[in-house]
């Protein structure tokens, strides 16, 4: 049998890549797989049982290492030069950070470095969208497969009536998100809805990108309609996507964006910009903007929040597109990517 390690730089609870990991651990068991071992470099979790890579001295038969910033990991399958199935979640360009987020650059630079180095050592590479795998295959990377990130899509949906004048968006406060972008449109839309509220979920930012939004909601006045939760857990998130209108996207650098399948799963409308792979992960069950002017952006929520028939059509039609992220659909997609490497 063949025993599996999966190298993935950090183990955190409420991060996908984190249980993308966990539910690849549980694929493997499920089909036979050897030992299966985690290997990382930081995790927080107390009920998994991982191994540091500080002590990663014997490799396994197949080695997939999760990679989406420089880390120790990847450093030591290129150090040790391991052939490796790499599974790539996309590393956000640095030229989105540069302005206001310096202190994320070493980590991105770093795994776009490791990127290139990786290459000859890549046996297969598993992108978790077709946007990803296009840059695989731009940077060098010849047999490059397609499999969703695996994610379990437990939320439960409630109708519009039991719903408020929410826009949401759940990620965390970098530049690369354009948080900037949501505030700017949503001055427009509480001009003409003036119940509307907007909702920022995830973890804060370094202080010049927080400051500098604090400053632009102040200017706008906003202080009284954005909110920012900070990180949540499981549970409150889920009431967030059941309490929420619209879920509002307007980044502009997503590999695949895990919250939108989440709040196509809660029957919430998604209304996304058209960059990187939103428009591949919407599918035509969104409504996809080709510019993000704040008057633009917020006819688009605007026509949400007054047209029920609408708003149920969109409903529907992301339900259904987030069955296609189910475990049922992603377990064998992944594990056909994987076909003929375990034993």
């Amino acid at each position: 049998m063949t025993s599996v390690d999966l190298l993935v730089p950090e183990l955190r609870e409420h991060d996908a890549t984190g249980a993308h990991t966990l539910l690849l651990r549980d694929l493997l068991v499920a089909h036979g797989a050897g030992a299966v071992r985690i290997v990382t470099q930081v995790s927080t979790t107390t009920t998994e049982d991982v191994t540091l890579v500080d002590g990663w001295t014997d490799p396994a038969d197949l080695v997939i290492l999760q990679h989406g910033i420089g880390s120790f990991v990847a450093e030591a399958v290129i150090h040790q030069r391991v052939p490796c199935v790499l599974n790539y979640h996309n590393i956000t360009p640095a030229e989105f950070l540069e302005p206001w987020d310096p202190g994320l650059l070493p980590g991105l630079r770093w795994g776009r470095s490791q990127l290139d180095q990786l290459v000859p050592l890549t046996t297969r590479a598993i992108a978790d969208s077709g946007y990803n795998a296009c840059e695989l295959r731009a940077a060098g990377f010849d047999d490059v497969r397609v499999s969703p990130v695996m994610w379990r899509l437990g939320i439960d949906e409630a109708p519009a009536s039991d719903r408020e004048s929410i826009v949401l968006f759940v990620g965390r406060v970098v530049s690369n998100k354009r948080h900037e972008d949501l505030v700017a449109s949503m001055a427009m839309v509480h001009d003409t809805h003036p119940d509307a509220r907007l909702v920022l979920v995830g973890s804060p930012s370094i202080d010049t990108y927080g400051r500098a939004l604090t400053s632009l909601i102040e200017r706008l006045g906003l202080a009284d309609v954005v909110e920012f939760t900070g990180p949540v857990d499981d549970a409150e998130l889920a009431a967030w996507y059941r309490r929420s209108s619209v879920f509002l996207c307007l980044s502009e650098h997503e590999g695949f964006c895990v919250p939108v399948v989440e709040a196509m799963a809660a029957g919430l409308p998604v209304v996304g910009f058209r960059a990187a792979a939103v428009p591949e992960t919407i599918a035509g069950a969104g409504i996809v903007l080709g510019d993000k002017r704040p008057a633009t952006v917020a006819e688009a929520v605007g026509r949400l929040l007054d047209d029920p028939e609408l708003w149920t059509m969109l409903a529907t039609a992301g339900r259904q597109r987030a069955g296609d992220f189910a475990l049922s659909e992603t377990q064998p997609s992944v594990w056909s990517a994987l076909e003929g490497l375990v034993r």
